[in-house]
């Protein structure tokens, strides 16, 4: 494992180095936090570099840390993998400690059990507005969860949950909740498996959505017929600004509808039907 040597602040508020060992990165930034729990570090961002991840002791040890830690905002472990019980440590931390505004956790083993204790702490959360879960594994159930929960979150905005394995079932669950959620502005659904029953889901729920600006669904299965439903909500919806469907296979008449209906949507400024489609 790749370790470095931590440097402590003087009282000058200047770097000098420590007698501490060589530790682990998840290790030497938790010491941080503790020791500097009054501090001004907002933002921690541990997406490894060079291939270097904090593991689980690592995690463990931040999750430790944000108990005395009053300062930390956003915080980013995208990129550890298989640390799921280690990041539902901080997720358990942070339902009690409430300050993160951001919270990633692309590529970190979660599965749809993960999902649903993540989705607990967003229906409780009253600071959380950005969620990454990109690239996990957390199904259809996880994503029933998550949208159960955004129904009563009253803050989140931006929500990752590309790569996750999501079926039409999901995007059902997820459907249903844009039609009652209002605050919700950007959602990442791509590279799941979402076909054309859950596309047009998806379509209903935004002709009376009134908030969403970003919806990507760029490399799922979705044919001819879920972009026609999508091209019918794009004559009534009135704030959906970007639509991302490269990548799927929406052919000749797919596209058609969707050319149809820019002419009388008056919003929408970035279509993206490059590839397959």
């Amino acid at each position: 494992m790749t370790r470095f040597k931590i440097k402590k602040l003087n009282e000058d508020s200047d770097y000098e180095d420590s007698d501490l060992e060589w530790w682990a990165p998840g290790q030497a930034f938790a010491w941080f936090l503790r020791t500097y729990k009054n501090g001004v570090l907002k933002t921690l961002d541990l997406n490894p570099l060079d291939a270097i991840e904090i593991g689980d002791e690592g995690a463990k040890a931040l999750a430790s840390a944000l108990r005395v830690n009053e300062a930390l905002t956003d915080l980013n472990l995208g990129g550890n993998s298989h640390i799921e019980e280690a990041a539902l440590s901080i997720v358990r931390v942070e339902r009690h400690r409430n300050k993160l505004t951001s919270l990633g956790l692309l590529y970190c083993g979660i599965g749809p059990t993960g999902a649903a204790e993540i989705a607990d702490f967003v229906s409780v959360s009253g600071v959380l507005t950005q969620l990454d879960l990109g690239q996990n594994d957390i199904g259809d159930e996880g994503t029933k969860a998550l949208a159960s929960a955004l129904r009563v979150n009253g803050v989140l905005k931006s929500l990752d949950i590309c790569g996750n394995k999501i079926g039409d079932a999901g995007a059902k669950a997820l459907a249903a909740t844009l039609r009652v959620n209002g605050v919700l502005t950007d959602l990442n659904l791509s590279e799941n498996e979402i076909r054309n029953e859950g596309a047009a889901a998806i379509a209903e729920a935004l002709r009376g959505n009134g908030v969403l600006t970003y919806l990507w669904l760029w490399q799922n299965n979705i044919g001819h017929e879920g972009a026609k439903a999508l091209a019918s909500a794009l004559r009534v919806n009135e704030v959906l600004t970007g639509l991302f469907l490269n990548s799927n296979r929406i052919g000749d008449e797919g596209t058609k509808a969707l050319a149809s209906a820019l002419r009388v949507n008056g919003v929408l400024t970035k279509l993206v039907l490059s590839r397959r489609s």
